[in-house]
C-alpha cells in the first residue's frame, strides 16, 4: 500500500489500551493527532487520553470495520496483539511497525534468527519441544540456563531458571503445561556484567536515529529502575547503537523499537530481545530527552520525519508497582517533595503485586545524584533499588 504523510488533524488508531497506548495518545494530542484506542478491556487506562474508544475483542469484524472507518494510520502498543487482525487491517490502512515485524517479535526463536541475520551476536539457544531435545540442549549449551515459552510471557512470566537436571525437567514440565505444548526456547544463561537497552526509530524515508544507551536493573524479571546514560564504556555504547540500527534497517522498521542486550565481561554485546513499540526502559525520555519516545513513535508511524534525539539531563527511571500501593496512595505526596522527581501515573484502578501502575523520573546534574534520590523514592514506598535479575 502506498504511504502518504498524514496531516495534522489526522487520526491514529492504536491497538491496545495499556499505559503505553495512553502515553502515545497524550503525545499525539500535543501534535494535533487524534487517536482511537481499540482494546477488549472496558477499564483500559488509555481510554482516558484518547478521542474515542472501541471496546471489543480483536477478532470482532464489526469492531474492525468501525475502527477502519475512524482512523488514517494504525499502530500497536504491545506486541501480543493478534497478528491476523494487524495483517487484515494493513490491507486497508498503513500499519506501523509492519505486521511482518510484529510476527517476528511475537516469537522468540524468530526474533533471535532475524537478529543473527542482521549480523548481531546472540546468547546461545536451541528450540525444545521434547525431553530428548531438552537433554540435547543441556549437553550442547550447558547449565545454568533459562527456558522460555516462544510466545507470550513478559516481566518474568513464561520462563523458568534451570540450575541442574532436576530443575530443568521441572521447568520443562511446568512450561509445557502452561503453554499447552508449544515450543520452548532454551538459552544458556549469560554471565553478563550489565543489562542495557537502546531505543531506535526509523521513518518511511529510511532515516534511523538512536537514543542514548540505558542501563537496566531488574527484580524478579520486572524492570526495577533504569539509569541513563548507561555506565558502560563508550565503545560498548557505540556497538549497541550500531547493532540496533542494523536491526532496524534489516527489519525495515517504521516506528520505534527497543532492543535489550547483555554486556559481557570481555566487552561483547549480545542481543537478548526486542520490542517494536515504545518501551519501559525508554520512559526516562518523558522528562530528560527531546523528543520523547512516544512523540518519536507517533512522528514515524504518521509518516513524519524522525528527529535526532537530545538528552537534556542525566536521569533515573523508577518503576512503581502495585505492591507499594495496596493500602492506598498516601505515600505519593512524599515522593514529590524530593528534588528532581516527576510522577507519571497510569490510571489503573486495581492495585496488585507486580503490576506496573506508574513510574517516576529523577533528574539531576549527574547519575550518582539521581540514583541517591531514586533510592530515597524506593525507601519511601517501602522498597529499595534492586540489582538482581
Amino acid at each position: 500500500m502506498a504511504n502518504t504523510i498524514a496531516p495534522v488533524g489526522a487520526t491514529l488508531g492504536i491497538l491496545g489500551g495499556g499505559q503505553l497506548g495512553r502515553m502515545m495518545a497524550i503525545a499525539a494530542r500535543e501534535m494535533g493527532i487524534h487517536t482511537v484506542i481499540w482494546d477488549p478491556g472496558a477499564e483500559s487506562p488509555a481510554f482516558e487520553a484518547a478521542d474515542a474508544a472501541i471496546i471489543a475483542p480483536y477478532d470482532d469484524p464489526e469492531a474492525r470495520e468501525q475502527f477502519l472507518q475512524q482512523v488514517d494510520r494504525i499502530t500497536y502498543e504491545f506486541e501480543n496483539v493478534d497478528f491476523e487482525t494487524a495483517r487484515t487491517l494493513a490491507q486497508s490502512k498503513p500499519v506501523h511497525p509492519s505486521p511482518n515485524l510484529l510476527h517476528v517479535s511475537q516469537h522468540r526463536l524468530r526474533e533471535k534468527e532475524r537478529a543473527r541475520q542482521a549480523g548481531l551476536a546472540t546468547t546461545p539457544y536451541a528450540a525444545v519441544t521434547t525431553v530428548d531435545e531438552l537433554e540435547r540442549a543441556m549437553g550442547d549449551l550447558g547449565l545454568p540456563a533459562i527456558l522460555k515459552t516462544v510466545q507470550g510471557g513478559y516481566d518474568g512470566k513464561g520462563q523458568a531458571a534451570l540450575w541442574d537436571r532436576a530443575s530443568a525437567m521441572e521447568g520443562f514440565r511446568d512450561l509445557q503445561r502452561a503453554s499447552r505444548g508449544q515450543t520452548l526456547i532454551y538459552e544458556r544463561r549469560a554471565d553478563f556484567v550489565a543489562e542495557i537497552s537502546v531505543v531506535v526509530a526509523r521513518d518511511e524515508a529510511g532515516r534511523i536515529v538512536t537514543y542514548p544507551v540505558t542501563e537496566n536493573h531488574h527484580h524478579h524479571g520486572i524492570l526495577d529502575y533504569s539509569v541513563v546514560p548507561a555506565r558502560v564504556p563508550a565503545e560498548v555504547a557505540t556497538r549497541a547503537q550500531q547493532g540496533v540500527a542494523q536491526l532496524a534497517s534489516h527489519l525495515e522498521l517504521v516506528g520505534l523499537m527497543a532492543m535489550e542486550l547483555f554486556v559481557m565481561a570481555d566487552g561483547r554485546v549480545l542481543f537478548n530481545e526486542m520490542a517494536p513499540r515504545p518501551h519501559n526502559s525508554g520512559h526516562w525520555t518523558l522528562d530528560a530527552a527531546w523528543p520523547t519516545q512516544f512523540t518519536q513513535h507517533v512522528r514515524a508511524v504518521m509518516g513524519w520525519p524522525v528527529a535526532e534525539p537530545r538528552q537534556l539531563s542525566p536521569a533515573v527511571m523508577v518503576n512503581l508497582l502495585g505492591d507499594s500501593f495496596l493500602e492506598g496512595l498516601e505515600s505519593m505526596p512524599d515522593l514529590l517533595e524530593l528534588p528532581g522527581v516527576q510522577l507519571h501515573w497510569y490510571g489503573k484502578r486495581e492495585m496488585r503485586a507486580g503490576r506496573k501502575v506508574g513510574h517516576v523520573n529523577v533528574l539531576a546534574d549527574n547519575v550518582e545524584a539521581a540514583l541517591e534520590v531514586a533510592r530515597e523514592v524506593k525507601s519511601r514506598i517501602g522498597g529499595r533499588c534492586n540489582d538482581g535479575a
